[in-house]
């Protein structure tokens, strides 16, 4: 595109071509009218500086972290253990997913003359097994593997499963499911003996997402595994699920907590486990992108304050 005339410090009248590629047709079409030589140079090199920074601004995308670049071990799942630990001893393992932090704690405890391992937060897993209801089973989740046929997916245990993310943003939410340990005791028996089935008309089990920034709370969503109370209830989810969490808002934390109607002298009798996949989070612009908007801000900056200087 060419501009009028404009006139030069002698007065002549000098021709400026200016690059529009890359701008929207509809301020390719305008055109710009020299009423004076200075203003109107300085108003179409402002324009054309922050047009361009808008328009490479990229546009804020999902991200789906579906957990396939993590490696697991030959277990079958990662649950925390360094594999040097004795007992009496405990250590938090927090792994992450394409930046997103997840936490766990691990540790080796006595009682009675047995050592027994124990876990909490999140642990990772391929585990394909949907029948066996027992707690040794308890990485596996209850639809077989991960959603949509993904090998690897996540396992959240216990009050306290936290997902940390490296900046503020919102997250849409993810797929969950209830375990298949979780989901034999809820409907069928625990083999195990510390809880019972569901009973119909009054049990249900369930898990709330809280979201954070900083210190404030800023919103919670309630996901139903089980709902077994009212007229035609749903049942106990066997499948992947979407779990939306878009009532959090922004927010750099998400912590879970579980709640249902088998209750003991302890709290919650119920297994607390769900299976996660697909956390979808929105993405924040890239550094490079902040650092040019910051970069045209302080340029017009200084042409703010060249022109005040040598303006009469």
């Amino acid at each position: 595109m060419t501009a009028p005339p404009l006139r030069g410090p002698g007065g002549a009248a000098s021709s400026v071509t200016l690059s529009t590629s890359g701008l929207p047709s509809a301020t390719r079409s305008h055109s710009f009218v020299a009423i004076n030589g200075k203003s109107s140079m300085r108003f179409v090199f402002r324009f054309l500086v922050l047009a361009n920074c808008v328009a490479h601004i990229p546009a804020r995308a999902d991200v789906v972290l579906n957990f396939n670049d993590l490696t697991v071990p030959a277990a079958g799942y990662f649950n925390g253990d360094p594999g040097t630990l004795s007992p009496g001893q405990s250590v938090n393992t927090p792994w992450s997913s394409a930046g997103v932090s997840f936490a766990n704690m691990f540790g080796i405890d006595s009682y009675g003359g047995f050592n027994y391992e124990y876990w909490y937060g999140f642990a990772y897993s391929n585990v394909v097994n949907t029948t066996d209801s027992s707690f040794t089973n308890q990485y596996a989740s209850k639809p077989g593997g991960g959603y949509g046929g993904s090998a690897t997916y996540a396992v959240a245990y216990d009050d306290g499963a936290a997902i940390t993310l490296p900046v503020p943003t919102t997250v849409s939410g993810f797929q969950i499911a209830n375990t298949t340990y979780t989901y034999g005791v809820m409907t069928l028996t625990d083999p195990n003996g510390f809880s019972t089935p569901l009973a119909t008309g009054t049990g249900w089990f369930a898990v709330t997402a809280t979201g954070k920034l900083g210190t404030t709370t800023t919103g919670s969503a309630t996901f139903s595994l089980a709902e077994l109370r009212g007229t035609s209830p749903p049942g106990v989810l066997a499948t992947w699920t979407w779990f939306d969490l878009n009532a959090l808002g922004t927010v750099d934390t998400i912590t879970f907590t579980f709640d249902g109607s088998d209750q003991g002298a302890f709290g919650l009798n119920t297994p607390a486990y769900f299976a996660m996949d697909d956390l979808t989070v929105t993405a924040v612009p890239e550094p490079a992108t902040i650092a040019l908007l910051a970069g045209g801000g302080a340029l017009f900056g200084w042409i703010a304050v060249r022109r005040r200087v040598r303006t009469p």
